[in-house]
């Protein structure tokens, strides 16, 4: 088997797609059955990775496909995606049908955080879909899988508006996209990720809470990988979402830059203060976007 692919119970696959040619940085899902879905796709530039792996199982057709929301590094190889698989469709938030079908808009919103030609270098153009081929979301809408196993869409904002996450009560997993936020090998702690302009404490917190009723094993995120101990990671979001948003609301007047500089610097020191090794401390900071989180917490915070 691809070593990129890795077996868990209830025929559920986590393959790595690569992003941004980084190991453990992407995780999409594959859900076997007598009906399989995938559940996100990754960047464009990511889909050889996405291929080779789903090969490897034997794969030769993906019918069905979800994705937890619209921004680029899970939804951008959806294009490429459709035009290998004809029979191909996707669940994904009600925009996903303005959006999907013409991604310039979508396109130039995230180019307008990350640049054009890093977007382009590091995550690759999205190409468009059929709206026929797209299939929205309702809160609580049962996607059956197999005679007596759904997966539960469940809508999840904070992070973005038009996020969804999908529960498997047969496996009690919960795939959660970026809701919970970032947790990079080998860290066994979540990092947040509150990107411009949906970030919202309240409405996420909301979201969490609703996701820590349901009878969980695991939590499976996009960025990076399942883990096994999903109350308590739900607990370290919050807590750390709260002591970010304290340290960011308590900077002087700086430029975003500035801001972003001293979140970073604030960070590590928390980080070996709690005797995380450097390389783990590396791997986080590394593959985050603290100027982007600035401008996240900056516009939630300007409303309160």
């Amino acid at each position: 088997m691809n070593t990129d692919v890795t077996k868990f119970d209830n025929e559920i696959y986590q393959i790595d797609v690569h992003m941004e040619g980084k190991p453990q940085r992407m995780s999409c899902y594959y859900i076997d059955s007598s009906d399989p879905i995938l559940i996100e796709v990754g960047p464009s530039n990511s889909f050889p990775y996405l291929i080779s792996a789903l090969e490897s199982l034997g794969i030769q057709e993906i019918k069905r496909t979800a994705i937890t929301h619209l921004h680029l590094d899970h939804v951008g190889g959806i294009g490429h995606l459709n035009e290998k698989y004809k029979e191909n469709f996707v669940y994904v938030h009600e925009l996903g049908l303005k959006h999907l079908p013409n991604p310039e808009r979508l396109w130039k919103a995230v180019s307008d955080v990350y640049t054009e030609d890093w977007l382009k270098k590091n995550w690759g153009e999205i190409k468009p879909i059929p709206v026929e081929k797209i299939k929205k979301l309702n809160d609580g809408a049962d996607i059956k899988i197999d005679k007596n196993r759904i997966i539960k869409a469940l809508y999840s904002p904070g992070h973005a508006k038009h996020h969804y996450s999908f529960y498997d009560a047969t496996s009690g997993t919960i795939f959660m996209g970026d809701t919970l936020g970032l947790i990079y090998p080998h860290g066994n702690f979540v990092q947040p990720n509150l990107p411009p302009p949906d970030f919202n404490k309240e409405v996420l917190f909301s979201t969490l809470e609703h996701i820590e009723q349901l009878e969980l094993k695991q939590v499976a995120i996009a960025h990076f990988g399942i883990h096994t101990n999903p109350y308590e990671l739900i607990n370290n979001a919050k807590e750390s979402i709260d002591l970010w948003l304290q340290f960011i609301d308590n900077l002087p007047d700086l430029t975003q830059q500035e801001a972003s500089d001293k979140l970073v610097e604030w960070i590590v020191a928390n980080y070996r203060s709690l005797d995380i090794d450097d390389k783990t401390i590396s791997n986080y900071i590394g593959n985050g976007n603290f100027e982007m989180q600035i401008n996240g917490v900056r516009n939630y915070l300007k409303y309160q």
